[in-house]
């Protein structure tokens, strides 16, 4: 009897552990994030890079600019600084196929990033193309970026390569 209850509480762990974080997860949790509204104005990002091992290999400090023109399409200016001098810049269009999803595109972007808004959450997947060694390589990106509150947003992304993650984003954006 006890290795039967062993082995079936074994297997819900099992089942319930490997569940993944999904968008629905968010329904009715608040506040609601609207991106039109939070990504309208300037924004200053905190944040730091992580290796697949966990350790921080970079922090940095963004300053942002959303505005969204007549017909709903938005434009998100990004300009990082990271601790080692290195400057980045990715100028995201966001456009609305529905209610609450958008296809993002950007120039390091590999096609088109599918961002949907449910709750407090927006959740962003994409494949980003990165420079490694003298080259570039392509990582599989997922951003899941929770407003609260005080209208900070938490923002945690994970970063795959066949389906390894390979590094992590921890960020806090601050609306001015």
């Amino acid at each position: 009897m006890k290795l039967q209850f062993f082995f079936l509480s074994a297997i819900f762990l099992i089942f319930t552990g490997c569940s993944k974080m999904q968008i629905e997860d968010f329904t009715n949790k608040g506040p609601e994030f609207i991106p039109q509204e939070y990504f309208n104005g300037k924004l200053t990002a905190y944040g730091m890079v992580k290796d697949r091992s966990g350790k921080i290999i970079k922090t940095f400090k963004g300053d942002l600019v959303g505005s969204w023109d007549k017909n709903g399409v938005g434009t998100l200016d990004e300009k990082f600084v990271y601790d080692n001098g290195e400057k980045q810049t990715r100028v995201w269009t966001l456009t609305p196929t529905g209610d609450k999803t958008f296809i993002g595109t950007a120039g390091d972007i590999v096609g088109e990033a599918e961002m949907i808004a449910n709750g407090n959450t927006v959740m962003i997947d994409y494949t980003m193309r990165v420079p490694y060694n003298d080259s570039t390589i392509d990582i599989n990106v997922k951003d899941w970026l929770h407003l609260q509150e005080d209208g900070v947003i938490l923002n945690h992304t994970k970063m795959k390569k066949f389906g390894f993650t390979v590094g992590e984003l921890v960020i806090t954006i601050i609306k001015e």
